[in-house]
Order: structure tokens, then C-alpha cells, then sequence
């Protein structure tokens, strides 16, 4: 024993002892820093497109409910953690949903086995429809909806290995505007219209459009009067010119406050009837095809092929803000007409460069400006509001984009989804609507990456430049010290 004491007196064991001593308290902090990390749930995330984390547009629409909303989960018993694991990661949906409840104490989230609880996803099904295990259930006071797993996770496959792998991941755009929507006052119905061979919309925009809190439905207005429920028209190409009859049920709808979206272009022939709809709001589609001269306004060496300029209006703060930069492919002009009602206004969205033109000689065997080809700059996107008194106020609008591929599913991947939001937030003007959010689909795990800020690179370059070889040199110079005058 005494030789055990002895041998703390000498300075060798002593300092010896002395760094053990800081290197289990150097530990120990550690432990700490992380049991206290997890018991608070300070957690950071640093993927790119903050896969592990909802986001800020979420957490706005969180923090003003007002009323409570409730979310099942339909998982078998024991597998909650794993659902749909394979796209976004152990732990992953489930955090996701913890995280809606932590943020609003007006969220609570239950998760239901179909196999315990067979009828209870019944009474939310629709009419000889089924929900499916692994779905979202999102239910409010005056409504509810039904996300399917499909909705949430898409997929596609692979022809080199035969195996399906995940694209995007749409669960917190799906679950946060199903919250949206089931605590909405009303909610608008988008009228597709069909009858003289439309081209139909895309599933993709369909989504996108659902996702904002809009139902979907045709209407043939050659066939059926346009339904009482209508709140928006959305008009396609068509591959011929309306009936005079059809047209007049859209100037009749129009005329009693309605809004529309028009997405048509001049295709070679005219078409009297439907620009004489829009004729009535003072516009109509120019019969010539534009070419952009400025060469910061084409891509893929095609002036066809158009970036146009992005006015700043409230149909286009939402990708301003996101420096995003639609695309249109044998785009037409919206032209404003000679003669219109002084209550009539036409705001341009989008515009070409002052070198663009509009060839009206869509035969012409050469793309060069020519004397009768119209001079830019091209209005290719208008808003039309058309407000007036007599014993109320009526208020009628349009969004006439003149461009029929703008709702392509092939441009608006390009764009990398300009297109699409910019129509959602046409669909939002239309109805006075500034309560949906946008949240961009995310990528699946697996080509997440670790990006960081200028901010966070100057921050962890300083801690380890900096920070860490100063405290190592403090703890040596204090050692230091502590021998000399020992």
C-alpha cells in the first residue's frame, strides 16, 4: 500500500494521472452534450433538401390552426418505424410525424392496424374505393382526406435491372396541404374542360393541383351545361374551334364572376368562336408562332424553345422568391384588342426580350425576321380582371397563358417544376387565395447529400482551425504550468 502511495509522488505517474484525469472529463462532457441533445430533441439537419426535417412553409401553417386536426397512420403493430423505409430511412416517417405534433399542440397523430382495425378506414373510403395500408388519414372538423401511399412515394423502373427505385417523396406536401385542407372555410373545384379533343392534363399537374387543396373534374361543354360548383375553368388545346354553343356557356359562366385558365396557342388554324371568349376581355391568341432573338432567353440552341422575362406580380412571387424560370416550347402571343370595356385590365406575366418576333408565315422556309412578322416584345402570359359595380361588385378573371406545351409534364421537368407552380399560383390569384404553400418533392435517401452554407463552412473551418488547436495548446500551457512551479 504505502509503495502505491509513493508512486503518486512521483511526477511521471502524477501527470500521467493528470491527463487520464482531463481525458475522462473530456469524455465525459460529451456524453452529456449528448444526452442533453437528446433529451431536448436538438437535432440538426444538413441534407440538401432537409430530408429529415419538415419545413418552414409547414411549420407557418402549423402554427396558425385554430382548430384541432388529427392524422392515422395506417401501419401493422410494430412496423410504424419502418414505414416506407425503404424510400426515406429507418425512423424517417415517423420522426416526420412526431415533428407535426411537436410543433402544434393542435396535431395528434395514431397510428391504426388494418388487420386489428378492419372497418376503420371504411368510413373515409369513397364509393367502391379502398385505403390501402400504409396510407395517411388527415381528419378535421368539417372534412377529412385520404393520402394513398402512391401519393406520397413515387416510383419508377429501372430497364437495365428490372427493379422499381423511388424518385420523389411527397409526404410532408401531401400531409401539410391535406392539414390545409381539412381546416379550410370552403373549398374550390377546377373544372377540366373537354369536348373537342383537349388535350387532357397530366397526372403530374393533377397532383400539383390536388396537393393545393383543389378537387379535379371534367366537364364537356358540348354535352353538359357548366356545373353550379365550378369556381375555376381550366382550358386545354383544343384540336378544333368551339361550337358557338359551347362558347357561349363559357361567356355566360364568365360573365356571372367566373375565372378560367387558358393555356391554348395558335396551331395553323383559326379559331372564332374560343378567341371570341377571350375577345370579350379584351385579348385574344396572336395567329403567329414567336422566335426569341436575345440569346439569354432560349435554351438548347432553339429560339422555339423560351426562358422568358418574369413580371413581378402576385401570380409570380412564388418563383421569384425561388429564382425559378418557366419554359415554353412554338409559343403564341396574347394580344390585347383595340377595343376593350374601360373596366378591363390586362397585366402581361410573362415577356419576351425586345429582339423576339412573331412569325404569321408559319410556312416560311427560313426562321430569320421578315417585314410582316410581328416586333417584340410578346406578351406570352396575361392576367385579365374585369371589375365593375352596379348594385354589387362582379369581378371576372383570366389567366391566358398562349402556349398550349405549358402544361407538359416534359417542359415542367425541365424547368425544373417553374411551370406547374406557376400555374398553381394562377389557380391561387383566380380564387383569392394565398393560403396554400408550396413544398418542393423531396429526393430519397439514398442521393441525399451533405451541403452546407457558406456560413456553416466558415463556422466548423473556425472550430477546427481555430478553436480545437487553441484549446489544445490552453490545456498544454496550463500541463505546462502546472509542472513548472510543482
Amino acid at each position: 500500500m504505502n509503495k502505491i502511495i509513493e508512486s503518486f509522488k512521483n511526477k511521471k505517474v502524477r501527470y500521467g494521472s493528470f491527463s487520464t484525469l482531463m481525458i475522462i472529463i473530456a469524455v465525459a462532457i460529451l456524453i452529456l452534450i449528448n444526452l442533453v441533445a437528446e433529451r431536448l430533441n436538438i437535432k440538426a439537419d444538413m441534407t440538401v433538401n432537409k430530408t429529415y426535417s419538415i419545413s418552414d412553409e409547414s411549420k407557418d401553417i402549423l402554427s396558425a390552426l385554430n382548430e384541432d386536426v388529427t392524422i392515422y397512420a395506417l401501419a401493422r403493430t410494430g412496423e410504424e418505424e419502418s414505414m416506407f423505409s425503404s424510400a426515406v430511412g429507418q425512423l424517417t416517417f415517423k420522426e416526420l410525424l412526431t415533428q407535426y405534433e411537436r410543433i402544434s399542440g393542435r396535431i395528434s397523430v395514431e397510428y391504426r392496424d388494418p388487420y386489428l382495425y378492419p372497418t376503420f378506414a371504411e368510413q373515409y373510403a369513397d364509393a367502391d374505393t379502398t385505403v390501402p395500408i400504409n396510407s395517411v388519414i388527415v381528419v378535421g372538423a368539417k372534412r377529412h382526406k385520404v393520402i394513398l401511399p402512391t401519393e406520397m412515394i413515387t416510383t419508377d423502373y429501372d430497364m437495365n435491372s428490372f427493379q422499381e427505385y423511388v424518385t420523389t417523396i411527397d409526404i410532408e406536401p401531401r400531409i401539410t396541404n391535406a392539414i390545409n385542407y381539412v381546416t379550410a372555410e370552403s373549398t374550390s373545384v377546377v373544372y377540366s374542360v373537354s369536348g373537342t379533343n383537349e388535350a387532357p392534363l397530366p397526372d403530374t399537374l393533377k397532383s400539383q393541383i390536388s396537393m393545393a387543396n383543389y378537387d379535379i373534374k371534367d366537364v364537356d361543354i358540348t354535352l353538359s351545361d357548366i356545373p353550379e360548383d365550378a369556381t375555376i375553368l381550366f382550358v386545354t388545346q383544343p384540336s378544333r374551334d368551339w361550337t358557338a354553343q359551347a362558347a357561349e356557356k363559357v361567356r355566360v359562366y364568365l360573365q356571372n364572376g367566373g375565372r378560367a385558365v387558358f393555356a391554348i396557342s395558335f396551331v395553323g388554324d383559326s379559331m372564332p368562336n374560343l378567341n371570341g371568349v377571350l375577345e370579350t376581355y379584351g385579348v385574344t391568341i396572336g395567329e403567329y408562332i414567336v422566335l426569341e432573338g436575345s440569346s439569354d432567353h432560349y435554351v438548347m440552341s432553339n429560339p422555339m424553345y423560351m426562358v422568358p422575362d418574369v413580371a413581378d406580380h402576385d401570380i409570380t412571387k412564388s418563383i421569384r422568391e425561388r429564382s425559378y424560370r418557366p419554359m415554353m416550347i412554338q409559343s403564341s402571343g396574347v394580344e390585347q384588342t383595340t377595343v376593350k370595356k374601360n373596366s378591363i385590365t390586362v397585366e402581361p406575366i410573362l415577356t419576351t426580350s425586345d429582339l423576339a418576333y412573331g412569325k404569321t408565315n408559319t410556312q416560311a422556309t427560313t426562321i430569320q425576321k421578315e417585314p410582316d412578322d410581328v416586333d417584340g416584345p410578346i406578351t406570352m402570359m396575361a392576367a385579365v380582371t374585369d371589375s365593375y359595380y352596379t348594385d354589387e361588385q362582379h369581378v371576372t378573371k383570366l389567366v391566358v397563358i398562349a402556349n398550349a406545351s405549358f402544361t407538359s409534364e416534359q417542359v415542367n421537368e425541365i424547368m425544373g417544376g417553374a411551370n406547374f407552380l406557376l400555374l398553381v399560383d394562377s389557380l391561387n390569384w383566380l380564387q383569392d387565395k394565398d393560403d396554400t404553400v408550396f413544398i418542393p418533392s423531396k429526393s430519397p435517401e439514398s442521393t441525399a447529400t451533405l451541403t452546407m452554407t457558406q456560413n456553416q463552412v466558415v463556422m466548423f473551418a473556425f472550430l477546427s482551425a481555430i478553436t480545437v488547436p487553441l484549446s489544445i495548446v490552453a490545456v498544454g500551457l496550463f500541463v505546462w504550468l502546472r509542472r513548472r512551479h510543482s
